[in-house]
């Protein structure tokens, strides 16, 4: 009724769910979009506990931090993806993380915890072949957003090792076949 009163969309806030991180972002965000109506309901019911300005204030920074996070997720999640594009949008995180604004506070602890998470979980996708190949191949992509030399050196080695191992699986059809009835 308070939605209907205040010409707002009426819908129902979502939950939270442990196991999707983007519920959390959901969330907050249909209570943002829901705030004039929560503040209504929280002033005629008398509730113990409401949310502060400062506190609605956070609550949208949150939002503006994981932004990305949800947009990078739905990206790599659709059928126009590829693994290439991994490795580029977690190091395009990496960089709107480590952008300090004067808009920070009350958030930056946040931020550098989301940082220090985006940088482990880098590493570890750097050092998987299947991502470092992919990413190394794409033309668009090539070793321009490997985080280091290692990294890029770690890559080209696991496509040498991919291109052997192609190679010796060539070389024992060749040789079993024989080289008229090889097929690829």
């Amino acid at each position: 009724d308070i939605q209907r009163e205040l010409h707002l969309p009426v819908k129902r806030l979502q939950q939270d769910v442990k196991t999707r991180w983007n519920s959390t972002f959901d969330m907050i965000q249909s209570m943002l979009e829901q705030k004039r109506a929560l503040s209504a309901f929280a002033a005629d019911h008398e509730l113990p506990a409401t949310l502060t300005a400062n506190q609605w204030g956070l609550l949208e920074k949150t939002v503006i931090v994981l932004s990305p996070f949800e947009d990078l997720t739905r990206a790599i999640n659709s059928s126009q993806s590829s693994t290439a594009d991994v490795i580029p949008a977690i190091v395009v995180l990496k960089c709107l993380l480590s952008q300090e604004r004067d808009t920070d506070s009350g958030i930056k602890t946040m931020k550098s915890t989301l940082l220090q998470a985006v940088n482990e979980r880098l590493c570890n996708i750097e050092d998987e072949p299947l991502f470092s190949v992919a990413t190394l191949l794409d033309p668009r992509c090539k070793d321009r957003y490997f985080t280091s030399a290692d990294a890029v050196i770690h890559a080209k080695n696991a496509l040498t090792k991919e291109a052997e191992k192609i190679e010796d699986t060539l070389r024992t059809a060749t040789t079993a076949a024989g080289p008229a009835e090889v097929q690829l």
